[in-house]
């Protein structure tokens, strides 16, 4: 028997769930097993089962969207007289509410330092309910245990090309009021491990694609030019996102000479006002530049859109379908905003003007097309409308055949 299984949960509301690996629990396994415990990874979205789990001590990892599907598995192996761990970004912000749902532990953060404490403290039968990680240095911790997971089951292209996800620093240091962060101090890793992290999935895995999960991966211009001299000369593709206001035409240049083939940029939207009261840090004149000076390098620029932010109208809307007419980036994805726990808005929604339902909400913010709703309402906006709103723009700019 193993000493804890760690489990991703099903995500129901995506088009495909076998896309990335969840690295969460890998990062926990590799740090694990160097103590010498023996650790079982199971992930629901590529078809393992919660039968398939061999411990007393089950960690079931997950986001807020992912929360009911959590709870239900809680219950069934608390049922069975396991411990139930919980952890992730929904528990690191609502802690309670997983402990009346079934979960006995909860730890809030990053875990690498600390999951192992919390195992024994299980074993000794002296465990808290809620414990609070320490903050990992992105150097220190190990890469994920990829070898936990058959990454075979996983499909995901960049270029046509087979390839992974990988992540090279943690947290963001912007403060949107949208996002919530499991941690608020941004750390980033250096370029030498990055780099080292690259070659180890060229040499292991045969990836010659990489997926950049970071943030604000661009966020140092310096660590950047570092990375960009140690890969360059190797025929690697990469995708990763980039916020608007660092992407200059020279940093455009180093992501063009490191292989990177498209960038998802935040947007959000057209209208200055509403970019200004979600504390976005961008004007729409600057998302247009960025826009221009990745497609001056050749580089697919991705617009991510929010339909429903504090602030948004019609005229707003109409304002974020001319940017997309006057910009023209290659590609969009366009969500509604769904308020997630430990968000400014989740936090404090009447400080933005805006009202929504938390219980019994998925509250899922990209998923399949003609499925999203959302229980959001804006000071001139319903449920409904905003729904509308967000499908007509997919409808009228969404190429139909990158509906995925």
């Amino acid at each position: 028997m193993n000493d804890i299984c760690l489990i991703f949960p099903k995500s129901p509301f995506l088009i495909n769930d076998g896309v990335m690996p969840p690295l969460g629990i890998l990062y926990l396994s590799a740090s694990l097993k160097l103590e010498g415990y023996q650790v079982q990874c199971l992930d629901l979205g590529i078809g393992h089962t919660k039968e398939q789990a061999d411990s007393d001590i089950i960690g079931i990892s997950f986001t807020t969207p992912q929360r009911f599907e959590a709870y239900e598995l809680a219950k069934w192996f608390k049922e069975k007289g396991k411990t139930v761990i919980a952890g992730g970004a929904h528990a690191t912000h609502m802690p309670e509410e997983c402990l009346q749902n079934g979960f006995d532990v909860v730890v809030k953060g990053e875990a690498e330092e600390i999951i192992s404490e919390v195992i024994e403290d299980i074993r000794t039968k002296a465990h808290k309910t809620i414990y609070f990680s320490c903050k990992t240095g992105a150097n220190h911790v190990l890469f994920p245990d990829r070898l936990a997971l058959d990454m075979s089951n996983y499909s995901y292209t960049i270029g046509n090309r087979p390839a992974t996800v990988i992540i090279t620093s943690r947290s963001c240091p912007y403060n949107c009021s949208f996002c919530s962060k499991i941690s608020r101090n941004f750390r980033m890793q250096s370029a030498e491990r990055t780099a080292d992290e690259i070659f180890l999935l060229n040499e292991s895995f045969g990836y010659e694609a990489f997926m950049i999960f970071d943030d604000v991966f661009i966020a140092d211009k310096e660590r950047l030019e570092s990375i960009v001299n140690m890969v360059k000369y190797d025929d690697f593709y990469f995708r990763c996102f980039g916020r608007a206001n660092l992407l200059t035409r020279d940093v455009c240049s180093l992501l063009k000479t490191m292989g990177v083939i498209e960038v998802g940029i935040g947007i959000e939207s057209g209208s200055n006002e509403v970019l200004k009261r979600n504390m976005k840090g961008t004007t729409k004149e600057m998302n247009t530049n960025a826009v221009r000076n990745l497609r001056e390098k050749g580089i697919r620029a991705k617009a991510f859109l929010i339909v429903g932010l504090p602030g948004e109208t019609e005229e707003t809307v109409k304002e974020t379908m001319e940017w997309i007419e006057t910009a023209q980036p290659d590609d969009l994805d366009v969500s509604i905003l769904q308020p997630m726990p430990g968000s400014a808005i989740f936090n404090n929604p009447k400080a933005f003007g805006i009202s929504f339902t938390y219980e019994n909400n998925l509250l899922w913010y990209k998923g399949k097309p003609n499925e999203y709703s959302t229980s959001v309402s804006t000071e001139k906006l319903v449920p409904q409308r905003i729904v509308e709103l967000r499908n007509l723009i997919e409808c009228t700019y969404k190429d139909k055949k990158l509906l995925r």
